[in-house]
């Protein structure tokens, strides 16, 4: 059965119309992305669920690209053991330095802030 059929046989079931089961279509989400200027990879992360592919992070970002090459939008970056890094956002256009002493470890942005990330060995 297919999904209409079972919205109308539910709508019946509870004695309602098929007019009165308007589902909301959910806000489209913003986008985002995370570009690496490191010479290394950094962890990312798509969605900031607690389930990552890798553990911390679910897939590495190679260095010189974007998230935005196989995702609409990411939730987050991780630095490894041992390494340390720069953030910056992109605001009207240019990059602005945001934060200069990223410790290692799992570090999340809002799903409308595009970010550039540097990590090196501390």
């Amino acid at each position: 059965m297919s999904l209409q059929k079972k919205t109308v046989a539910v709508g019946a079931a509870l004695g309602m119309t098929a007019a009165t089961l308007a589902v909301a279509a959910p806000a489209s989400a913003a986008s985002n992305y995370i570009f690496n200027s490191s010479k290394i990879g950094v962890g990312v992360i798509h969605v900031r669920d607690g389930n990552y592919t890798r553990g911390n992070y679910d897939t590495v970002l190679a260095a010189g690209h974007r998230t935005s090459e196989f995702w609409a939008n990411a939730a987050g970056y991780y630095i490894g053991p041992g390494y340390c890094g720069y953030e910056w956002t992109l605001t009207g256009g240019s990059w602005l330095l945001t934060d200069d002493s990223l410790d290692p470890g799992q570090h999340y942005i809002p799903t409308t802030e595009t970010i550039q990330v540097s990590a090196a060995r501390c």
